[in-house]
């Protein structure tokens, strides 16, 4: 079931604004609705495809991070009970899997650390992450955490939060500026149940 797990990490560009406090948003362009509380100052930008229903860039002036919440259909695991999607998320993440999926799309790709979390209380799985990508402005770096779930009906949830530079180690030095905003970030999206 794992290759099903797609993980997409969409980093664009973007920039500060005064400081305001975050308003929940209520997502229901999906094929399950949520809620998310972005971090505070950050802006609603426009998602660069379907299946990516929400983004927020950091402000103007800050260091560029971005995080998005992207939910995707698969139909091959329509049917299967919640309880085995669970049990499929409480395993142990596979760092050769995901690897390999990023290295399909990103150069340079390296996976930190793994571990086991929570979206909106299904069990999940979290990459620390970083890579590269080229782009007509030259390769940008990335580093940042993905977290993906699965819930019915055969729906894939993946939450990726980071910063993205011209060299690594500026992506680092944005992860580390932002990175108690990218680790809350996961922790305000409540995924709601489907309207009738």
């Amino acid at each position: 079931m794992k290759g099903y797990v797609l993980f997409v990490f969409l980093i664009t560009s973007g920039l500060l604004v005064p400081q305001v406090f975050a308003q929940t948003v209520t997502i229901n362009d999906s094929p399950r609705p949520f809620s998310v509380t972005p971090p505070n100052s950050w802006s609603r930008e426009s998602t660069s495809t379907g299946n990516s229903r929400v983004r927020f860039v950091s402000p103007p002036g800050s260091p560029y991070a971005e995080c998005a919440v992207i939910v995707k259909e698969f139909p091959s695991l329509r049917g299967n009970p919640q309880s085995l999607l669970d049990q499929q998320m409480m395993e142990s993440p596979d760092v050769q899997e995901i690897t390999r999926q990023l290295s399909t799309r990103y150069n340079n790709v390296k996976v930190i650390d793994t571990g086991v979390a929570s979206i909106s209380g299904f069990p999940a799985q979290l990459y620390n992450v970083q890579y590269s990508v080229g782009t007509t402005s030259g390769e940008q770096w990335i580093r940042g955490v993905l977290i993906s779930t699965l819930t019915t009906p055969g729906l894939v949830w993946t939450i990726s939060c980071g910063a993205m530079e011209s060299t690594f180690e500026e992506a680092q030095k944005g992860y580390s500026h932002w990175q108690s905003e990218i680790v809350r970030f996961p922790t305000n999206v409540k995924i709601l149940e489907k309207i009738h």
